[in-house]
């Protein structure tokens, strides 16, 4: 009996064991089940309800695999490229447009490259504000889709060899107002339909010969803005199709011999507000088809009659505030006697022209032209009356003086899109040239001495005729005109 009472207890116990474990089975599995139903490992980005999250999306449609267009924002640092918030992106595999705005310091360090590979879509892709210092190769994953991105005012500093590369769609890149000091080779790579590359507003004071040679296709390059101080033909080799060029507000000095001929292309060659003092003969050699060239701003005392050259399109030509004293009719007449199209001008106001003899062509293509702007242009050209000596201590003491008496930017400029900003100087006794009696303009005494060993004694009609005329090439009709007029 006592045995069978042993052998039942141990029964019982062992019962009582498995009964256990098979309640704390049960409450093992009711705890799993419970924890995933509160962190699912995929949410829809567009539909992010938790105000703990450090990115919020707005899109066009928040039902899940329905969105187009995507405007997140980040709003607090300590984000990191393993975030399961990237992976989540694929609940909205439809977005074509995809903004990211960052609203503190440190918030986005980096290129979210596991968001962009799962969107098979996307074509634009906007980062703004961010701190991505550098951009590593292949940043975008190789996307087949994109065709613009943006990454403007992220504090990027550094390019890495094929940081956009294999991109077959892309056709708009912008960097923007970032912290770029050098341009390496192959850093833009298989980037067959590039046609817009913005650089503006950066530190780019190194660009690398070939830099830009995979870019065949490119139409417009912007590196406005920058450190740039040396130009060579071996920088823009490649691109052969650039259409627009802008130099603007860089640090250039000189321009020399052949220095755009690998960009036969170009239509537009913007070099504005440089330092530039000199340009070479063969400066624009090649540019068969360029129709823009600005060199306003700079610090030109010449213009040398043989500069445009070949260049027969050109339609418009801006010399303003230079450092010019005189320039003859020959230097411009590439652009003037362009008469099939009516944008014709030449800017030269700003400049301290010499009242003399030698802008007696000014009247006298004033009164001959058909296009207004050339007109209105003329008619804005002032000179000074000063002597050296006056004109220079006059401007010694104007000059932290903005105003110019020269300058007058009423008028219809060709691009009244581009911003236009210069320091101005103040040069006293100016007068509108055409407000001065033709017959009243002095000649410099090495013309009145080659028209009397030309001439004998000349008279004052043959002074002026010969100050117009000695270029060579006026056309007759021109000449009687201003005979008329004397």
């Amino acid at each position: 009996m006592k045995q069978i009472t042993k052998y039942l207890i141990i029964i019982a116990s062992l019962m009582t064991v498995k009964l256990t474990v098979i309640e704390s089975k049960n409450d093992t599995k009711v705890k799993l089940d419970r924890i995933y139903y509160h962190s699912p490992i995929f949410i829809n980005i567009c539909d992010i309800s938790d105000r703990r999250a450090k990115v919020h999306c707005y899109c066009d449609s928040n039902k899940q695999k329905s969105a187009k267009t995507a405007d997140c924002w980040v709003f607090s640092g300590g984000i990191t490229e393993d975030d399961p918030i990237w992976p989540s992106f694929s609940s909205q595999p439809e977005i074509e447009h995809l903004m990211f705005n960052v609203r503190s310091d440190d918030a986005l360090t980096f290129v979210p490259a596991k968001a962009v590979v799962r969107l098979d879509r996307l074509k634009h892709v906007s980062i703004q504000f961010g701190t991505i210092k550098r951009i590593p190769p292949y940043a975008f994953t190789n996307s087949s889709t994109l065709r613009q991105i943006i990454l403007k005012s992220n504090k990027i500093n550094t390019l890495a060899r094929h940081s956009f590369a294999q991109m077959m769609m892309l056709s708009n890149l912008s960097l923007d107002d970032n912290q770029i000091s050098e341009l390496r080779n192959d850093i833009f790579f298989n980037l067959p339909n590039l046609h817009v590359l913005h650089l503006s507003n950066n530190n780019i004071s190194l660009i690398h010969e070939g830099c830009f040679k995979h870019l065949n296709n490119l139409m417009e390059l912007r590196l406005d803005n920058n450190y740039i101080s040396v130009i060579t033909r071996e920088m823009f080799q490649g691109l052969e199709n650039l259409s627009r060029l802008n130099l603007r507000n860089n640090k250039l000095t000189m321009i020399g011999n052949l220095a755009f001929s690998e960009s036969w292309s170009l239509k537009e060659l913007l070099i504005d507000n440089n330092a530039i003092e000199y340009i070479s003969d063969r400066a624009f050699g090649g540019l068969t088809q360029l129709r823009k060239l600005t060199l306003a701003g700079n610090k030109l005392t010449t213009f040398y009659e043989d500069i445009l050259e070949g260049i027969r399109g050109l339609i418009l030509l801006d010399l303003r505030d230079n450092l010019l004293q005189t320039i003859s009719y020959e230097s411009i007449h590439p652009v003037v006697e362009n008469d099939k199209s009516v944008s014709v001008a030449v800017y030269l106001d700003g400049n301290p022209l010499n009242c003399n003899c030698r802008l007696s062509w000014v009247y006298v293509l004033r009164n001959e032209t058909k296009h207004g702007n050339l007109r209105s242009a003329l008619e804005k050209i002032s000179c000074i009356t000063d002597t050296p000596n006056d004109r220079h201590s006059s401007q010694e003491d104007s000059a932290n003086d903005n105003q110019n008496v020269l300058s007058d930017d009423n008028y219809d400029y060709y691009d009244k899109s581009e911003d236009y900003n210069n320091s101005k100087i103040k040069i006293s006794k100016a007068k509108k040239l055409i407000d001065i009696p033709l017959e009243s303009l002095p000649c410099p005494q090495e013309i009145m001495q080659s028209i009397e060993e030309t001439y004998g004694h000349p008279v004052q009609n043959e002074i002026r005729l010969k100050a117009f005329s000695s270029v060579g090439r006026i056309a007759p009709s021109i000449i009687v005109i201003l005979m008329l007029a004397i």
